[in-house]
């Protein structure tokens, strides 16, 4: 049986500090060394670094491809800011959950173009780049992947992705999520149509429990039932009755026993 030791627990002569009762070892598990901090922006990358070539294809950073196949998890997004050097960052800034970019070009603008660098197009461009971070999660081996992207392409992926979660977690509550492929859709560009990244969307699942559990498929969510409504008249639209002579034809008044009313009963 393991012993769950609570705050402030005083065994023997040494008072026990946890933060909260651990039933094992891996809840609180930490492998890094007291005094060696790593460095600014390390941990970004979690698990196998994907990115999408310019032949439309997912590989991982050995240049191994992924296959369209493969159904992983969206688990959370980032979103950086970096400042570039000899193809590494030196500075990191993670925004706030609301927070907006800031000015990329202002912030190159700062920097002696002898510091920029060629980008894919081979043209130069700043060392303060925008970038989209997807975490992934492999739901049957928990092998963790990562897309990094600072494209156009890309932030239209992530955004999508983004806006689809939101909107299902209004109807079915916070703890969904998508599960999804990596694929590809068209794009147009001023240089002409390309394919971009795409997260196609296979399911939404529901994970249990405090911090993981089962995942359990949910069913495609049901059209919500739509009323009619009748469209207005000319005269509520204008807020205002038409001329008698442009009026429409009112129809004959009936007679409580149901039958039209006689001239002499009119009289």
């Amino acid at each position: 049986m393991i012993q769950v030791i609570k705050k402030g627990t005083v065994m023997g002569n040494t008072l026990m500090k946890t933060e909260a009762a651990v039933v094992d070892g891996f809840a609180g598990y930490e492998a890094d060394t007291e005094g060696h901090d790593r460095p600014q922006g390390a941990g970004l990358i979690q698990g196998t670094l994907v990115k999408f070539t310019n032949e439309a294809t997912w590989v991982t950073r050995d240049d191994d491809e992924i296959g369209g196949d493969l159904e992983l998890i969206a688990v959370d997004v980032q979103r950086v800011v970096q400042k570039w050097e000899d193809g590494k960052p030196v500075e990191t800034r993670i925004l706030e959950p609301g927070e907006k970019f800031p000015d990329i070009e202002a912030l190159n603008a700062e920097v002696p173009q002898s510091e920029w660098v060629a980008g894919p197009d081979n043209k130069l461009r700043g060392p303060w780049q925008a970038q989209h971070i997807l975490y992934l999660l492999d739901p049957a081996t928990m092998e963790k992947y990562t897309v990094a992207t600072g494209t156009v392409g890309g932030r239209i992926a992530v955004s999508d992705l983004r806006d689809k979660i939101v909107w299902m977690r209004k109807t079915r509550g916070p703890s969904i999520y998508p599960v999804v492929v990596l694929s590809d859709k068209h794009m147009n560009t001023r240089f002409g149509g390309r394919q971009r990244p795409h997260f196609g969307i296979v399911r939404w699942v529901r994970l249990g429990g405090e911090g993981g559990g089962e995942v359990a498929a949910l069913p495609a969510p049901e059209a919500p039932p739509l009323a009619p409504v009748q469209e207005p008249s000319v005269s509520e639209d204008m807020n205002d009755a038409l001329p008698g002579d442009l009026a429409p034809p009112k129809k004959p008044a009936k007679a409580s026993n149901g039958k039209r009313a006689s001239k002499s009963e009119a009289a």
